[in-house]
């Protein structure tokens, strides 16, 4: 199975640890026909296709001018070497422009996007929540921000909800009006658990960089999964800077482990990757999504061979909402919108779905907490159905699909599924926890 994945990279990676599936814009056949690029509109090229919310309209439609726009707002981390993302700031851009000419907006009413750009920084974190609260925005769409112990206390004081995004730390994922279509690194290592123990393996290494969600995902949530899938887990602790790996995986391979699971940072995974395929480790190696960035997998070459990655979007071909994205991201985004570009549009969609829902009067910051708390199996855009009744991890309330689809790369764009499409992490943790 050929398809192209795009990984997060950098601090994203300790944010999530995931990857997401996105299809490759190619005219494609349907059950409609082949889909023509050359339509006017996106909507066009899509018309009738199933998609999360029912069918693509026939036609675009666009807001009223003149219409009461619906304020949303954004908090993402740009301007700094400990992680940039504009690429999801633009798609979450694009999106909009899709939703505004082409969907008619919330029955009519435009979205109106309010950004605010941080760059890990806790005073500028603060700042633009209040930033946020003052522009009377119903609701933030996801961005990332791993200073987000500033703005979720003001978020919370003022019962504003953040809908998708990446959980950059435990803050975050504790909190009551955060809400992800992810389960963080917590639900990568259960995703690979569960294939360490499909695999017949008895013993797994849990390496993590000393980062407080690397630290609660291996020991909290690690080490029970993996006791109640019949599997051992050691834990190993490195500083989350390291450059050296030789030390590292040295300690972990010690005693000829099942598998070695590394939860490193984006500029980790090739020194990883590299050192573990020079001291020829038998052990299985897992990394997390961000690895398989196109150009961590270029930069690493035949040391990517056999590694296995976890990814929270869909793996399977054909998929609409992955060639959707494409066709919107080309025609709306200022830029490159690729990358964590999936993830800003699936949050953007999906807060969409609901402020779709609540209507043109029904628009409010309480109307969003009540009806995304009552989601429970509610259709996803280019994700797995998701529930936010926050039960589905025992700790982390606000994960609310932290269900993992694991695969393997032959090299940049070319990936393959390891075992079923989702691993059904909810279950995991539910046995275990």
């Amino acid at each position: 199975m050929h398809k192209r994945l795009v990984g997060l990279a950098a601090l994203a990676m300790l944010a999530a640890g995931c990857s997401e599936g996105e299809e490759d814009a190619t005219t494609s056949a349907t059950g409609r026909g082949e889909r023509d690029e050359a339509a006017d509109s996106v909507v066009e090229q899509f018309a009738g296709e199933e998609w999360f919310l029912g069918t693509v309209p026939d036609e675009p439609v666009a807001a009223e001018a003149g219409a009461e726009p619906i304020p949303v707002g954004m908090i993402n981390q740009e301007d700094t070497p400990l992680g940039s993302f504009p690429e999801l700031r633009r798609a979450t851009e694009g999106t909009v422009e899709f939703i505004n000419q082409e969907l008619g907006g919330v029955n009519g009413r435009p979205l109106e996007l309010t950004t605010c750009i941080v760059s890990f920084d806790v005073e500028q974190s603060q700042a633009c929540a209040q930033e946020m609260v003052q522009a009377d925005v119903v609701a933030l769409t996801g961005g990332i921000d791993v200073t987000s112990n500033g703005s979720l206390p003001v978020l919370e004081q003022n019962g504003v909800a953040q809908v998708g995004g990446i959980p950059a730390n435990r803050v975050e994922q504790r909190s009551d009006v955060h809400f992800f279509f992810s389960g963080g690194t917590a639900g990568a290592v259960a995703g690979f658990l569960s294939d360490v123990a499909d695999q017949g393996g008895e013993r797994a290494v849990i390496a993590y960089g000393d980062f407080d969600a690397f630290e609660t995902s291996a020991r909290d949530y690690g080490v029970p999964v993996g006791e109640s899938l019949g599997v051992d887990v050691d834990l190993t602790e490195f500083p989350v800077t390291a450059t050296d790996f030789l030390p590292v995986l040295t300690e972990a391979s010690e005693g000829d482990p099942d598998a070695i699971i590394m939860l490193v940072a984006g500029s980790s995974c090739v020194p990883v990757m590299e050192t573990y395929a020079e001291l020829g480790i038998e052990a299985q190696l897992y990394l997390v999504g961000a690895c398989a960035a196109d150009e961590i997998l270029e930069a690493a070459g035949d040391a990517a061979d056999g590694v296995i990655f976890n990814s929270e979007g869909p793996v399977d071909e054909g998929d609409v909402e992955g060639d959707l994205f494409n066709a919107v991201n080309a025609r709306y985004a200022d830029g490159e919108g690729s990358g964590t570009g999936t993830l800003g549009m699936r949050s953007l969609m999906n807060l969409y779905s609901l402020l779709d829902e609540l209507g043109p009067d029904g628009a409010s910051r309480e109307g969003v907490l009540e009806l995304i708390r009552e989601a429970e199996d509610r259709p996803s855009f280019w994700g797995h159905p998701y529930t936010c009744d926050g039960q589905q991890v025992e700790g982390l309330p606000a994960l609310c699909a932290p269900q993992q689809t694991l695969f393997t790369a032959a090299g940049p764009s070319d990936f393959t599924r390891v075992g079923e499409p989702y691993r059904d992490t909810v279950a995991l943790f539910d046995a275990a926890l």
